[in-house]
């Protein structure tokens, strides 16, 4: 069931005024909630999409994730005061209760590890937790869950108290009195979250008995999905909740009937009508997630997502120290709207209003669950006379034009203390960074990184969450560039996945960066000018400035010629369709036009889109049509003399050697005046040529040599001196291959890993990006299907790179054949000692990998003895007076339930 558009508006039409003012401390929070799937996505809704969505057969990560929020608030005692325990509530206490008897099976831990990585010092893992609620409820069809964030993360395990299905009426109602509930909520609370999921025989064999269901999982209604029917089975029938119905009954542990019974069955009749059951739903649930310690948290208003939002805002000092490029991109709400255009007017660092104009370009598209979003991408050089200090936004939809003004305070801007991200670097754990400072700031100038690094906490395993570790280093002052202060540092030893950076000087900051936007190379620092004068120049163009320089001074200009390429014009890029569709290279902190036509060596034409992304093809999309020179005005990152397109604007060059009569295409010709508004190439006036092919049927190449030259995506059987083997999984908790690793996710290739593998038997690419060495494969990785290893490599998208947990695995092709027979026997004992241990380790070939971009999920090995015991509460416990539900029953162990599920490897969680 999903709600209309109509419901969703009554639901949040109360909070409209909570709109925050940005920016603001849930940010952060406010992303991953909206922005699902899509541009500039952060995938966290993914993991429960759709609703049956699981890493194992058996599973449900949806009901997992509804489980593990009840859980967490289940040790909640509004009675602490008095004796002498915490408060408890929603504040991830539950990572470091995993496996304590109350909290047993694989779901928890899954769940934490996938927590993990959308887990920084802005997102505290508790907000996750209740995120995690409103998540799954909304991806099975189930009503919007009203969200708040400000959680408190706990440092260690809580009280126990999650109450079991063995316990009494008497001892449920008694454990939710000190919750805060009365015995309705009970009822209401036990209904939602048994709406998904179900038991699993492993961990309850006398609720359902083993073999006696498939995959020894039984639901507790007959659906996956959010639906009333837990209720209306229950009360009208036929009833197949097992802790209802069945053998629970004469185990007493039939929990469910006797937190339904324990009114009569009032209450959970009131639940069958579906729009009664999603409206008490609904309010349970917002109710269970609210549950926080008061005098630790204040929560904010209901999170509703911004109607307009800056996002990835970046000043940089460019050459000279006359200019500040501002650089990022504007989000907006595009679920009730059609937006033709969005700009920014800016104020300048006087204070005077509307000095100068942004033109924002279409990005790409973004969605929710319920919403729509549309990035606007924007690059434009500003006077460093006159900077930024805040702006404006405009949208103009269905005719009608809207000012977005952040309450009346302008979105804010600080020039003050940058980042230079294209001085700023990070390769093989060095991380060098470089900051243009005010010459203004006198006080100190700091960087801080924040990694994650792996915890010792929790019992009676560790927790799978890392803490965030901070370092802070004093940046060295350096060389003067303009009226600003260049300062730099170094620091080794630090990882790229989920490191956040930034520099700081007394109150004003550049922070919570992304280290791994930072590309492999340093650019050169800007120029040092010995005085220059600016004037007034329109935003969306470069501006008109003179310099002296101690050297001679470079100039932006249209670069009529690089190598063996002639320029062609800026060009659109197709419909529906890439311009120049055969090869494509990113790089958004170092691009140059010389660097493009490295990377499309051999191809007939080459352009750059949007700073930082080429493209190479033989040949030109009949759609792609040229377009006004001045539109391409983004300058190279990597060569701030050099322009490198736009959004949806390529800076098109072509083979120089290529004539009129070397392909059959129509050629015509358009001059283009340039004016000293546009670009610049000393006063001349440009002749560009647009080629189409002449034959009506499919697109044909320039040359017939071209045809045979257009690289295929394939598996490559031979690299080097390296033999392809298949595609490898990682081993039983160990990389497979451990003797060394390289990780370069921009540039990666087969060609580069093996290069960096020399010397080693074998090499291995995974996650596109992350090449490793080894002598021979470590213990527990096997061969897999082969369409497993589906990433390609993003130095060279015709080869294949692994995929997430999974090796392009290579060895050295001068190995013998009795080295490779050992491998194979290797493999076969551990193949071996796995079957004696389960039978049906072949159901591993149903795991998935649910998230492959930033956030991929974490997969999961065998990793138990077939007779391990598992953890039970001692039986004293059950006198305790708050002794609470044993809620987790979707969340046990797989295969039969004899055997743990234990997380291989955190760095897969991205």
């Amino acid at each position: 069931m999903k709600l209309s558009y109509a419901a969703i508006v009554a639901l949040f039409s109360e909070y409209a005024q909570a709109q925050f003012t940005w920016p603001s401390a849930y940010d952060e929070l406010e992303d991953v909630m909206f922005l699902i799937t899509g541009y500039r996505s952060r995938g966290f809704g993914t993991f429960v999409t759709p609703c049956s969505a699981s890493p194992f057969v058996g599973r449900q990560t949806a009901a997992e994730w509804l489980r593990a929020g009840f859980h967490d608030m289940s040790t909640t005692n509004i009675y602490w005061a008095t004796t002498a325990t915490v408060h408890g509530g929603i504040d991830a206490s539950l990572a470091y209760e995993l496996n304590d008897g109350e909290n047993i099976g694989a779901g928890f831990n899954s769940t934490f590890l996938t927590y993990a990585g959308f887990y920084n010092s802005q997102l505290p893992v508790s907000d996750l937790v209740a995120l995690g609620v409103y998540a799954s409820v909304r991806a099975c069809g189930g009503p919007v869950i009203p969200m708040r964030g400000g959680r408190v993360d706990a440092t260690a395990a809580g009280p126990m108290g999650v109450p079991q299905p063995q316990n009494g009426a008497g001892i449920f109602s008694n454990q939710f009195a000190r919750m805060g509930f009365n015995n309705s909520a009970m009822i209401q609370m036990t209904a939602c979250g048994h709406t998904l999921g179900g038991v699993h025989a492993g961990n309850f064999p006398t609720i359902v008995a083993p073999g006696t269901v498939a995959n020894d999982y039984q639901l507790f209604d007959s659906t996956e999905e959010w639906d009333s029917l837990v209720a209306s089975r229950y009360v009208n029938g036929p009833d197949t909740d097992p802790l209802a119905v069945g053998i629970s009954t004469s185990s007493g542990r039939n929990s469910d009937f006797a937190v339904f019974n324990i009114d009569k069955n009032v209450t959970i009749k009131t639940m069958t009508p579906t729009d009664a059951f999603n409206k008490q739903c609904q309010a349970i649930l917002q109710e269970m997630i609210e549950v926080v310690d008061t005098t630790l948290v204040t929560l904010s208003s209901v999170i509703v997502p911004y109607e307009v939002k800056p996002s990835g805002l970046q000043l940089t000092l460019l050459a000279g120290g006359t200019q500040l490029q501002f650089s990022g991109y504007i989000r907006v709400r595009t679920t009730t709207r059609s937006v033709t255009a969005v700009q920014l007017i800016y104020t300048d660092s006087s204070g005077n209003a509307n000095a100068g104009t942004i033109t924002a370009s279409d990005a790409g598209t973004a969605n929710g669950f319920d919403d729509s979003f549309e990035f606007y991408s924007f690059r434009a050089n500003l006077p460093i006379a006159s900077s930024i200090s805040s702006f404006i936004i405009t949208v103009s939809s269905n005719g009608l034009t809207q000012t977005y003004n952040n309450g009346g305070n302008g979105f804010p801007v600080s020039d003050s203390v940058i980042v230079q991200t294209p001085q700023s670097c990070i390769a093989n754990g060095k991380l060098t960074v470089v900051a243009a400072v005010r010459s203004t700031v006198t006080t100190p100038v700091n960087m801080t990184v924040t990694q994650k690094v792996a915890q010792t906490a929790g019992s009676p395993i560790t927790s799978p969450l890392p803490s965030l570790v901070s370092t802070s280093s004093i940046m060295t002052k350096g060389a003067a560039v303009g009226p600003y202060t260049l300062y730099s540092v170094s620091m080794t030893g630090v990882t790229v996945a989920g490191t956040k950076y930034g520099v700081s000087s007394g109150s004003v900051s550049d922070a919570f960066k992304d280290l791994s936007d930072l590309g492999t190379a340093c650019a050169a620092s800007p120029p040092v000018a010995s005085s220059s004068t600016s004037t007034s120049a329109s935003s969306t163009k470069t501006s008109t400035s003179t310099s002296t320089l101690s050297s001679v001074t470079p100039t932006l200009a249209v670069k009529l010629t690089i190598g063996a390429y002639s320029f062609q014009g800026c060009y659109t890029e197709g419909n529906g369709v890439r311009a120049l569709a055969a090869g494509s290279y990113y790089n958004y902190t170092g691009m140059t036009l010389e660097q493009c036509a490295s990377d499309c060596t051999g191809y007939n034409y080459w352009g750059v889109e949007y700073g930082g992304e080429c493209y190479c093809g033989n040949t030109l999309a009949a759609s792609s049509t040229l377009a006004t020179l001045s539109d391409c005005s983004f300058t190279c990152p990597g060569n701030v003399y050099e322009y490198c397109g736009a959004g949806n604007r390529l800076e098109m060059y072509m083979l120089s050697s290529l004539s009129s009569s070397s392909s059959s295409v129509v050629s015509s010709t358009t001059s283009v005046s340039i004016s000293s508004t546009s670009k610049t190439t000393s006063s001349v006036s440009l002749s560009s040529t647009k080629t189409s092919s002449t034959s009506t049927g499919s697109k044909t190449s320039s040359s017939s040599a071209s045809v045979t030259a257009s690289p295929t995506l394939a598996v490559k059987q031979q690299v080097g001196s390296y033999t392809f083997q298949g595609c490898w999984t990682e081993a039983t908790n160990a990389r497979a291959l451990s003797g060394a690793s390289y990780i370069d996710y921009n540039a990666m290739s087969l060609e580069t890993c093996a290069a960096n593998c020399a010397g080693w038997n074998y090499f291995g690419v995974e996650y596109g990006g992350e090449c490793y060495c080894g002598t021979s494969p470590n213990t527990g990785s096997i061969s897999t299907t082969l369409s497993d290893c589906s990433f390609t490599c993003p130095g060279n998208q015709y080869e294949y790179c692994g995929a997430g947990n999974r090796l392009e695995m290579y060895m050295r092709s001068s190995l013998t054949s009795s080295s490779s027979g050992s491998l194979r026997v290797l493999h076969k004992l551990h193949e071996n000692i796995h079957e004696q241990q389960i039978k049906l380790i072949h159901e591993i070939e149903h795991l998935t990998v649910l998230h492959q971009s930033r956030h991929n999920l974490l997969l999961f090995l065998i990793n138990t003895h077939p007779n391990r015991a598992r953890h039970k509460a001692p039986d004293r416990e059950l006198h305790l007076l708050f002794l609470h539900d044993r809620s987790d029953l979707d969340a046990g162990t797989e295969f039969g339930g004899v055997l743990q599920l234990h997380v291989h490897d955190t760095r897969d969680v991205r």
